[in-house]
């Protein structure tokens, strides 16, 4: 028998995903009486498994898993710089990802004593949409470049997401404990609803884009009145300028990226540049800065590579492109 971590975790996933042979069951339960540790990995995947089955339905389950099996490996590496976690939930967030989860999202819940103080780590790097359920039931999508940090226990009068980047919000509706979401420069306080908030570090503005329910948005350090806005509205802070603006938006073009499509209308060349060297993981300069003036409306998607992004770009325009590795020259 195989006892490497890699092949026991995946013994794990197709037993726990319905997918394993009769050989492939007798061989995990052999492996689990070997130790009450082994045993207990199996207990608690198995927990964190079937509480996840109420979120994700059997379609999303198989098209997630397919996604993630070639991914498997770099993801686990990377939730070990998670802060403060057991080593071993490092494992179940990992099993529980071949299956079950889109990107690099995964649900995490622990009945570990200790575990309320501890918090948790999500990130989708550039070029992947990754989702993330919490144990209250909130699903949050995050786009290329984005990070959530949070308290899986959501201990306190409030559930509290710490936000750098962008990320689709539903939240699980509970009118005694109010969900907050923080960035760098506002916060987003909710009981339930659906909205966008794009907040990137080293990005001009902060914005929150409503598509159900009731949002209140408000300054740190309670520099400006609380705005509370709509379904169809959005509010943006520029932080340079300290100006917030608030208006009606087709919330589809700031939320379509959760369906792995970027849709802009009437957007300048320096906004789709931004987009697109997070979407592609490029970098892209102009030799011509008044290019960036240029306004263009469209759609590129996620599952597309760089090259048709480019290639559409060029079709509609005069403009040229030219590559060195990842460095893209427009012309």
């Amino acid at each position: 028998m195989q006892n490497e971590p890699n092949h026991i975790d995946l013994l794990i996933a197709r037993v726990l995903s319905g997918e394993a042979s009769p050989t492939e069951k007798d061989e995990l339960n052999y492996w689990m009486g070997e130790s009450p540790a082994n045993k207990r990995l199996f207990e608690e995947t198995q927990r964190i498994w079937l509480k996840g089955q109420s979120y994700l339905s059997a379609s999303e389950i198989s098209t997630d898993r397919d996604k993630i099996k070639n991914q498997i490996s770099q993801q686990t590496n990377k939730a070990s710089k998670t802060i403060g976690l057991p080593s071993w939930l490092f494992r179940v967030a990992a099993i529980l990802a071949l299956p079950i989860m889109l990107g690099i999202g995964w649900y995490l819940g622990s009945s570990e004593k200790g575990a309320e103080t501890q918090m948790c780590e999500v990130t989708a790097p550039k070029g992947q949409i990754s989702k993330c359920i919490l144990a209250d039931g909130t699903e949050i999508w995050l786009n290329a470049g984005t990070t959530v940090k949070y308290n899986p226990s959501f201990t306190g009068k409030t559930r509290e997401v710490q936000l750098d980047g962008e990320a689709y919000f539903k939240v699980s509706k509970n009118k005694h404990k109010p969900f907050v979401v923080t960035t760098k420069h506002a916060q987003i306080k909710v009981l339930g609803t659906v909205f966008n908030l794009k907040a990137y570090s080293g990005e001009d503005n902060v914005e929150t884009t409503l598509e159900e329910g009731s949002v209140v948005f408000s300054l740190n350090g309670g520099t400006s009145k609380p705005v509370t806005l709509k379904p169809g509205e959005q509010v943006v802070y520029n932080i340079s300028e300290r100006e917030i603006t608030i208006g009606k938006v087709e919330t589809y073009l700031h939320t379509a990226w959760k369906d792995g499509k970027f849709v802009f209308k009437d957007a300048d060349l320096k906004t789709i540049i931004t987009e697109l060297e997070k979407l592609f993981d490029v970098r892209i300069h102009l030799e011509n800065e008044s290019l960036s003036h240029l306004h263009f409306r469209g759609m590129f998607e996620y599952d597309q590579n760089i090259f048709s992004a480019l290639e559409t770009l060029e079709r509609t325009t005069n403009i040229k492109y030219r590559m060195n590795g990842r460095d893209i020259w427009l012309q």
